[in-house]
């Protein structure tokens, strides 16, 4: 496991000689990913290393870090750990102009100033988004999207119940028990779901990761302070107490939570390293890699503890099986390949929708059937002289709401597949293509523009679980909704005259 290993990053001191973390950058876009920067100060001499967002849960400020090892650090001298109740109503945004000691880079100090127990406490703004609101990679990298929880689930709720079903963009290991109550929690606490949800609005207009404190509940810390006269400002929080989640009962489900049996079929393929990587050796953070991937272990990285008053029970509902091969034979592709022990901490959620879009050609998608007719089409429509490029996914349908006959084809078990392809044009214009595989069907092409900026992949999405949720019909109903935000949406028949004619049809759409 991962998080029995050490992770380190590219440190540009000296081996063996510690040095302090005496600022944490605000969040960029850098190359599609979100960076940050960490200033680390040694014998007078303050260092600026760059690492992905999803890094954060291991900066603590003022810590001392040494060799690059960013899973172990050590509090300054004189800290101590304090419990901390904050009250709603008495706590006070602040900010001002900052100069990072060492370093010419202009920054702005943002925290919250409040009282408790005669101390005046600060707690900074970065320590309430990474400890509280967000402390996971999927809650940190949302904090940049707006409303794009529906990419990656459904909610459904009943009496002293929550059903969430995750798309297949959510990351099998946030359905860990731990990240679950987490994710219920804010949820199910509205105050604390609409300060979450407000910081993408502040950061798509300021870039400016603030919030104001419009937590309706007290919030217990247990907080490392370091105290100055009547003055505690808190360095690191090391657990959240009291959190209280309303449902006794929770229930998951995940394309990938599936029964698994063990089949005598052969493997189709295998995976093996030419290397054996010491367990203790560890892993390097690069921020070069262009995002995690599945196959990466879960990087454990934030020792915060959660304290909740009951402890809901959490079921996890298997959607289908998938078969276990045990045994490898002549026809078992082996892949084989070097561990590097490189990872990254970036994140691999909604952006990750857009880089497979961009990066997808058509001759790399592999269809059968209707939907391969579908990428015939496109083959034929790049070819056109106003077509500048097009780039597809395919993939299967969202879960809906409960149980949807759609998801699957008629034998039940196969999931139903679509393709989204983006038409480039070259006079600027640009449409979106949603094709859904119908078996037999009267279900249109839906073709959708803009003249304003959209966040298309969340509203791919959306589109198809409202598809999905109307039985796999394209209602006037959930189409409105689109409409009103400035998307205009034009649905295609398909031709029965072969894949040309067809072809043509689409292409007169554009024109």
């Amino acid at each position: 496991m991962m998080s029995t290993r050490q992770v380190k990053i590219k440190w540009p001191f000296r081996k063996g000689e510690k040095a302090r973390l005496i600022w944490i950058g605000d969040p960029f876009r850098f190359d599609n990913k979100m960076m940050l920067h960490a200033y680390f100060m040694s014998r007078g001499i303050t260092e600026k290393v760059l690492l992905d967002w999803g890094t954060l849960p291991c900066l603590a400020i003022q810590h001392f870090y040494s060799d690059g090892l960013i899973t172990t650090s050590q509090p300054p001298q004189g800290a101590r750990e304090v419990d901390i109740t904050i009250y709603p109503g008495r706590v006070q945004y602040y900010e001002k102009p900052w100069n990072i000691q060492g370093s010419g880079d202009p920054a702005i100090s943002r925290s919250f100033i409040f009282s408790f127990d005669g101390k005046n406490v600060i707690l900074p703004v970065i320590e309430v988004l990474r400890s509280i609101l967000a402390p996971n990679g999927f809650l940190l990298y949302r904090l940049f999207e707006s409303n794009s929880f529906p990419q990656f689930f459904t909610e459904t709720y009943e009496a002293n119940k929550i059903h969430l079903s995750f798309s297949s963009l959510y990351e099998l290991k946030y359905t860990k028990t731990a990240f679950v109550y987490q994710l219920v929690w804010l949820l199910t606490n509205r105050d604390l779901r609409q300060v979450y949800e407000n910081i993408s609005f502040t950061w798509l207009q300021e870039q400016t990761l603030k919030f104001k404190w419009n937590f309706r509940q007290p919030i217990t810390i247990t907080a490392r302070v370091k105290e100055n006269r009547s003055t505690w400002t808190v360095l690191k929080i090391v657990n959240v107490k009291n959190k209280h989640i309303s449902y006794d009962n929770i229930s998951i489900s995940h394309p990938e939570i599936q029964d698994k049996r063990k089949s005598k079929e052969a493997k189709k393929y295998t995976y093996r390293t030419l290397n054996k990587t010491d367990k203790q050796e560890g892993f390097t953070l690069d921020e070069e890699v262009d995002g995690s991937t599945d196959d990466f272990d879960l990087v454990q990285m934030n020792r915060l503890r959660h304290e909740y008053t009951s402890v809901p029970n959490v079921k996890r509902i298997k959607r289908g099986f998938s078969k276990q091969r045990m045994e490898e034979d002549e026809n078992t592709k082996r892949y084989y390949g070097v561990n590097d022990s490189i990872r990254s901490t970036a994140d691999v959620g909604g952006q990750q929708l857009e880089r497979g879009l961009e990066h997808q050609m058509l001759h790399e998608i592999q269809a059968q059937g209707e939907l391969q007719d579908f990428i015939n089409v496109l083959k034929i429509l790049e070819q056109d002289s106003e077509v500048k490029a097009i780039r597809a996914f395919m993939d299967v349908l969202p879960e809906g709401l409960g149980e949807r006959k759609f998801t699957k084809l008629s034998d039940g078990v196969t999931k139903r597949r679509y393709v989204i392809a983006e038409v480039f044009m070259v006079n600027g214009g640009r449409f979106n293509i949603i094709e859904v595989e119908r078996e037999h069907r009267s279900l249109s092409t839906l073709i959708l523009s803009s003249y304003s900026n959209q966040d298309w992949s969340s509203t791919y999405n959306q589109i198809l679980i409202k598809l999905v949720n109307a039985s796999g019909t394209w209602t006037r109903k959930s189409l409105a909704y689109f409409e009103s935000v400035g998307i205009n949406i034009t649905k295609a028949k398909h031709s029965s005259n072969g894949i040309r004619n067809w072809a043509r049809i689409l292409l007169g759409k554009f024109l």
